[in-house]
């Protein structure tokens, strides 16, 4: 009788527990669960963003109020990881779900999103969506194949920050653009892809913010985009869409500021340049909620469509995070690597930095491998790589998997020859890196120089660009020397004299630079590292001899200056860049006819 009496009492127990759980579910998950139907969708990208420069990420000042309204009745996502530390092959993760090795774009100069990929815009268009586009700097200029699936892609600016190329335009600018498109989108499902770029190099925050955080214009920069958002935000609001837009607000990449000596972003691949925000408001989701699980750009595409019920690309390394925010543990969640690369160490001789992150762990490969502890070293100071070997193994046999599956041999659009003008205005961005023809490998070579050993030379030629933008060409000559007397094997720098005296119209002085450099890269002692730049070379030599060339016609030495063009000619047919070979073709063509 006992034993019928407790199975009795075990029958009733087990429903009423069943309807607990289901209760409790409910109260935490039924803001997820109950959520309305997803109209629009708006992905804000703040280039150059660290995530912890925003203060819903535990920034002390408090620098983003209107986003974190929305993290407060959104998903945030703790730990998230870019693919690159640039826009351009950032962007191309973002708005593809796929990381470098597959869709291709491994930089900022000499790239283009080839037409294989699929993007967000494109899936959603297929879908019936209005796709629209405003972006903020010329980094992400439709000719470099990231309009693919907008029908409004603006990337014309009126008013840019500098007359210098046109390059950037503010916030402001941006916001008013993308205010008037969803007025005229308001009728009808829309995707809204709105970049800003103002947290970039060269902080200039307009006020009150310059003097809010005048000790700090970084910050401040990140303060004005929080209010431009803030704006579209009211905009959505006064149009009566805000309730069914599903919002993403994310970043490209983190900045650099000083930390292990990079001053902005693009070399090295450690938090501070490729740990960014993601934060999700999800329609009639009004309670918020912060999630430590490991995430990547990747993962904006998969999600998206996920929760709009639409199917997405065929290729995609990107995963749905929305079982996250849906009642999943995170304990649960398959243990993931993601992966992150920087090739402009390529550029110096050196092994291009691949690192793949698994939430606690962040193994970088280089000839002094590296090994941190995310949780207690959060400023990767500490190389565990001798502490932990066995770790070290299994993170790189990861990477090499990773490589062994999503690198694309079979893209034949990603290489893009820049004109002079072109490559001017991403130079006067800082932008310096790799170009068409530099040196692609993931094979991995340990008897190439560490690029550890180089970042205080990479930071010297971002710091002559910068000067030379502005045309303070004694500062900049003063570093070059500078330069030189530390690592005369970098010839470049030879280059770099020829085109300050050129630029100030030293034309013999110029003539004396290009020559001395020509002749170095023919009689360069090192001849090993020489070759490690061969592919990074070529843009210089071949500019050379068209600098020559330039240089000796307005001598009225016609026969030398066409010399000079037909090899510059030479040079750049070889690497299939149209562009140039019209430009030189056309000089030819002038001083041959007189």
């Amino acid at each position: 009788m006992k034993f019928i009496a407790s199975t009795k009492i075990r029958s009733l127990v087990i429903p009423i527990l069943l309807i607990v759980v289901i209760i409790v579910g409910w109260v935490l998950l039924g803001p997820v669960l109950s959520k309305k139907e997803i109209r629009n969708v708006v992905l804000i990208s703040i280039d150059t963003c660290r995530a912890d420069h925003l203060s819903c990420y535990g920034y002390s000042r408090k620098t983003t109020a209107n986003i974190d309204a929305v993290a407060a009745k959104g998903i945030l996502f703790n730990h998230v990881v870019a693919s690159a530390p640039f826009t351009l092959p950032s962007h191309s993760s973002m708005l593809t779900g796929t990381v470098p090795p597959y869709h291709g774009v491994h930089g900022n100069i000499g790239y283009q999103l080839d037409e294989s990929n699929v993007t967000l815009a494109e899936i959603l268009k297929q879908n019936g969506y209005a796709t629209g586009a405003v972006i903020s700097s010329f980094v992400l200029d439709a000719q470099f194949g990231l309009d693919q699936g907008f029908d409004y892609y603006n990337d014309d600016f009126v008013q840019p920050i500098s007359g210098f190329y046109h390059n950037e335009r503010r916030g402001g600018e941006a916001t008013r653009f993308a205010n008037e498109w969803l007025t005229e989108k308001k009728n009808e499902p829309f995707f809204l892809f709105l970049h800003y770029y103002d947290p970039h190099d060269g902080y200039q925050p307009p006020e009150p913010f310059a003097t809010e955080f005048k000790d700090n214009l970084y910050a401040g920069e990140i303060a004005y985009v929080d209010h431009c958002i803030g704006q579209v935000i009211e905009k959505l609001k006064a149009l009566d869409l805000y309730n069914s837009t599903l919002l993403i607000i994310t970043s490209d990449h983190g900045e650099g500021l000083n930390e292990h000596l990079e001053r902005t972003h693009g070399y090295f691949i450690y938090h501070s340049t490729v740990h960014v925000p993601i934060i999700i408001k999800i329609p009639g989701v009004s309670k918020g909620r912060k999630i430590d699980s490991v995430a990547g750009l990747v993962d904006i595409v998969p999600t998206v469509c996920s929760l709009l019920n639409i199917t997405p690309g065929s290729v995609m390394q990107g995963k749905d995070l929305s079982p996250l925010f849906m009642g999943k543990s995170e304990a649960e969640s398959q243990q993931r690597y993601i992966y992150c690369e920087s090739f402009d160490p390529t550029q110096y001789g050196c092994n291009p930095l691949l690192g793949v992150v698994d939430g606690r762990w962040k193994y970088i490969q280089a000839p002094r491998q590296e090994l941190y502890d995310l949780v207690e070293d959060v400023g990767e100071k500490e190389n565990l790589i001798h502490k932990h070997p066995k770790l070290a193994r299994v993170m790189q046999d990861n990477l090499k998997l990773i490589l062994q599956e999503q690198v694309r041999t079979n893209l034949s659009g990603t290489q893009f020859a820049l004109d002079d003008e072109n490559r001017k205005r991403l130079e006067s961005l800082g932008y310096i890196g790799i170009s068409s023809g530099a040196s692609e490998s993931f094979e991995f070579d340990d008897t190439k120089d560490d690029p550890k050993d180089w970042i205080r030379l990479s930071q010297q030629v971002m710091l002559v660009n910068s000067y030379l933008k502005v045309k303070q060409y004694d500062t900049a000559e003063t570093i070059i020397r500078r330069m030189i007397a530390e690592k005369p094997e970098y010839l470049p720098s030879y280059f770099m004299l020829g085109r300050i005296a050129f630029e100030q119209n030293n034309i013999d002085e110029s003539i004396t630079h290009f020559s001395g450099f020509l002749s170095r890269v023919d009689k360069a002692d090192d001849q090993s590292h020489k070759a490690d730049l061969s592919h990074y070379l070529n843009q210089y030599i071949y500019r050379a001899h068209s600098y020559l060339g330039d240089a000796l016609a307005g001598q009225g030495k016609i026969n030398l200056a066409i010399a000079n063009y037909e090899k510059a000619l030479d040079l750049v047919r070889a690497t299939s860049q149209k562009l140039l070979v019209d430009e030189i073709e056309k000089k030819l063509k002038m001083y041959k006819n007189r």
